[in-house]
């Protein structure tokens, strides 16, 4: 989710900049630097830009050790790490999602660094949940330095012109002022119902769980009950004309774009999204996602530097890790939330626009599921919303057929 900001952040970045970059990896492959003195990370191209600020930080620090850069992209990443990891011909340190993090533990792929944690970065100043998601068996093979989950964002001027004073705070507030709002051509709320599933089971996940469902070693808890009332909100909002038409058509890009084009007046997204709003000059507002009686939740992913089991330089890895790793490195690395509290404190993270999400991410967020069979069940739920969505089937109905598939794939709920 963070990505698209982030990637939208720097396209006005240079030519030259890419350039050196480009060229520094050249010259790391043509030498064939000595391991022992080398560490090579793979990062995301949308964290060149400061990372490159930092790692020249880190040469100096480090003057024994060359820190060698190569990108991936958005669309390559998945795969080309876990080729990597699977033919140990693998770099030094890798910026991946956490979500995927559970996958390579369990296929002993990556370096316990569990001893990076102590004074210098205790593990309570991480947002809670964050370590949970990399860790396993006493362990830990991560550390998290992005982390974040979606919220409700509102246009404050169609909430005004409905007669509507303040964000819904419950899920009959939700729906009765979905219902005032769709007007015209305004729909009161939308979901990706197209493009990447995981967008769309995500949201049905954050109305599941503040339902009753749980989410225990990253393999959601789900009941009938709770599955019955999110598809009751996700799905039945669009069949029953509350919720936009068009989110059968849309990802999460494109339900953002209907947002600031004011053809929807309240969505679930991220704090990424909120500055392209404020920039597009809107009167925007967000508030933390509603439950059925208060707050509900949601579930937070975010990014993390790993080390590969067999990566050459391990020592230089943890090295650079620590580095990257402190407060004021991680804030710079991130334009949503850092993992570490300590790196959150500024201002840009608490401004009233982004301030409910902090609130959302630390109170009333529980990491994203990340098991390997829940990944595998993703596109049945996913197949479900749109069935709901369509009237091809009715919340109850589809609730049983998601449990009958998470009962095959999960086991039954504990």
């Amino acid at each position: 989710m963070a990505i698209r900001g982030r990637t939208a952040a720097f396209i006005g970045v240079s030519a030259a900049l890419v350039l050196g970059v480009v060229g520094t990896i050249a010259s790391a492959v043509v030498s064939g630097r000595d391991p022992s003195t080398t560490v090579t990370w793979w990062l995301p191209n949308w964290d060149t830009p400061i990372a490159t600020e930092l790692v020249a930080q880190f040469e100096a620090e480090n003057p024994d050790l060359t820190v060698r850069m190569v990108e991936t992209t958005l669309d390559t990443m998945a795969n080309k790490i876990s080729v990597a990891l699977d033919s140990g011909d693998t770099p030094d340190v890798i910026t991946d999602l956490v979500s995927r993090t559970r996958t390579y533990i369990r296929s002993d792929q990556l370096a316990d660094l569990s001893d990076l944690y102590g004074p210098d970065m205790p593990r309570e100043d991480f947002v809670h949940g964050a370590l949970d998601a990399v860790s396993s068996g006493g362990a830990t093979y991560a550390v998290p330095y992005r982390w974040d989950c979606i919220s409700l964002i509102y246009n404050k001027d169609l909430f005004a012109a409905a007669g509507i004073s303040e964000p819904p705070a419950t899920w009959s507030e939700f729906v009765a002022d979905a219902e005032t709002l769709t007007s015209g051509d305004v729909a009161g709320v939308a979901w990706p119902m197209n493009g990447s599933p995981n967008g769309l089971v995500n949201r049905f996940l954050g109305f599941a769980m503040s339902a009753g469902a749980t989410v225990e070693d990253g393999v959601p808890q789900l009941t009938v009950e709770s599955s019955r009332a999110a598809l009751e909100i996700v799905g039945s909002s669009v069949a029953e004309g509350w919720a936009s038409r068009s989110s059968l058509e849309v990802d999460n890009t494109e339900v953002r774009e209907l947002f600031i084009n004011g053809r929807v007046a309240m969505y679930i997204g991220g704090v990424f999204d909120v500055q392209l709003q404020l920039d597009a000059g809107m009167n925007v507002g967000t508030a933390v996602t509603p439950g059925p009686g208060g707050p509900g939740m949601q579930g937070a992913d975010g990014w993390g530097y790993i080390v590969p089991a067999e990566a050459q330089n391990i020592d230089g890895a943890e090295r650079l890790v620590a580095f990257l790793s402190r407060p004021a490195n991680m804030a710079r690395l991130t334009s949503t939330y850092p993992a570490r509290i300590s790196a959150a404190e500024g201002e840009r993270f608490h401004d009233e626009y982004r301030q409910a999400h902090w609130v959302q991410l630390t109170e009333h967020s529980v990491p994203t599921p990340n098991d390997p069979a829940w990944v595998g069940m993703i596109p049945s739920v996913y197949s479900t919303i749109q069935s709901v969505a369509l009237g091809q089937s009715t919340p109850e109905d589809g609730a049983r057929a998601i449990q009958a598939e998470a009962d095959r794939l999960l086991g039954p709920a504990r």
